[in-house]
């Protein structure tokens, strides 16, 4: 198979706005390739007045920052995880290199919100008999089949593009290899194509079909998409993407407003009134501008400075798009001085938020899925592994009159005790992460208090 490196139409329509989200969520000097370029006859200076225009440009990485705000946000709680002993490792080293199952949820949760698209695949080391997962980005996923196999709609091809080192001395260089998971004959077998030495076609240079806990082949890919809207194979709208175009948009009318600024800021001086004879003298002697140094002038002669007026057209435009970002969700990031009830803030903040928290159960359900497969390959039960992010965006504030209400309310019979639990849950006065069951029970155990006793 040559053309294992063939990628999708889609594919090829999205991987530029990807690439667009990605360099202003980083927001370094790559970001400059997006400033227009701006035209001289002389080559040189056509550089080196491309390179001034470029430096001098203020990029303000609000796409960044909010994106980083709604990561703090969804992980202000910890996840919830429930999994089986033998795979406990996995929370602290998921990946095989180190990274926790918390950490990958927050790169997942990251590649999704900037591009709308992300992928975990699910594999065994026969070596270490352990299982693991791998990440990989939009821009990896290259090729995907589906096929309707009994009345559904089943995964039977992803192409994968991975980057690994090869050694060159004590140095390394960086080979393109592919990983093809595919379902042939009603079974799952993966492939490695790599390039041999001194070919230019890629061939298969690994080959296996895993087991699946000892009951044979597997009958699916443990592959997920996880996307923005659902986890399905169709690429979804980039969350950021609005917000990355203006944010690229205000770094652009940063850059004409920045060289207004040094253009205006630079003052001409000129002299009038001249005849050629004093023109020459004055060229020949040389001109000092300063206030010790008086320039010698003829009978009507005069001397002054020409300056450009200040043009405000690009600020405004910069303001406008400022504020345009604020409605699109930079306000996450950036704080507001008005004064406003605790009815509005919340209003505002579910807005805001509703995008984030289907990103977060999107993710939470792609990584519960990898869980049960990861329980499937030790031979454990997949029904007790689960993974939660916390969707309860909105800071609750409890004031001490609002929990005498909602304590009033239970002994009053008005809400059961797993309401009363739920709702301190929901505040933080009592553990999220606590069963309900659990807290009833050992608020029903507990040992008497004996008031007064000293």
């Amino acid at each position: 198979m040559s053309n294992v490196d063939f990628t999708r139409p889609e594919y090829k329509l999205f991987v530029l706005q990807w690439a667009l989200v990605r360099t202003v969520c980083k927001g370094d000097d790559s970001v400059k390739s997006y400033l227009p370029i701006l035209e001289e006859s002389n080559k040189e200076r056509k550089r080196k007045r491309n390179s001034d225009y470029q430096d001098r440009a203020v990029f303000y990485p609000i796409t960044g920052h909010t994106r980083n705000g709604m990561i703090g946000m969804a992980f202000k709680k910890d996840p919830l995880v429930e999994i089986d002993e033998r795979l406990a490792y996995l929370k602290e080293d998921a990946d095989g290199a180190g990274s926790s199952l918390y950490q990958l949820a927050q790169s997942s949760l990251e590649s999704v919100l900037e591009v709308g698209r992300h992928g975990l695949y699910v594999d065994y080391n026969n070596e270490s008999k352990q299982v693991y997962f791998f990440q990989y980005k939009a821009e990896d996923i290259i090729n995907w089949r589906m096929q309707r196999i009994n009345g559904r709609n089943r995964l039977t091809l992803v192409v994968l593009r991975e980057t690994v080192e090869e050694q060159d001395g004590f140095g390394f260089k960086d080979a393109i290899q592919y990983r093809v998971l595919a379902i042939e004959e009603g079974k799952f077998i993966c492939r490695v194509y790599r390039k041999p030495a001194g070919n230019s076609v890629y061939q298969i240079d690994v080959e296996y079909i895993p087991d699946r806990g000892g009951s044979g082949a597997w009958e699916e890919i443990p592959f997920t998409f996880i996307g923005a809207q659902n986890n399905d194979h169709t690429i979804d709208e980039a969350p950021l993407l609005g917000l990355a175009k203006i944010n690229l948009g205000h770094y652009r009318n940063s850059a004409d407003y920045e060289d207004s600024v040094f253009f205006c800021g630079q003052v001409q001086p000129y002299i009038s009134g001249l005849k050629d004879e004093w023109r020459d003298w004055l060229e020949k002697k040389g001109i000092l501008v300063g206030s010790r140094s008086p320039i010698l002038l003829p009978e009507q002669g005069s001397c002054g400075y020409i300056q450009a007026q200040p043009n405000m057209l690009a600020k405004e435009a910069m303001d406008s798009k400022r504020d345009y970002m604020v409605g699109l969700g930079a306000q996450l990031v950036s704080a507001d001085s008005k004064v406003k009830t605790v009815i509005q803030s919340v209003g505002e903040l579910s807005a805001q938020t509703s995008v984030l928290s289907i990103c977060c159960a999107n993710v939470s359900e792609g990584l519960t899925k990898g869980l049960k497969w990861c329980a499937e390959y030790a031979g454990a039960e997949p029904d007790k592994c689960a993974f939660e992010i916390n969707r309860d965006l909105v800071n609750h504030i409890a004031d001490s009159t609002m929990i005498r209400e909602i304590v009033s309310a239970w002994q009053s019979s008005a809400i059961r005790q797993s309401d009363l639990v739920r709702n301190l849950q929901k505040f933080d006065i009592i553990n999220p992460a606590d069963e309900v069951d659990d807290v009833i029970d050992e608020l029903n155990n507990q040992q008497p208090t004996m008031i007064g006793e000293r």
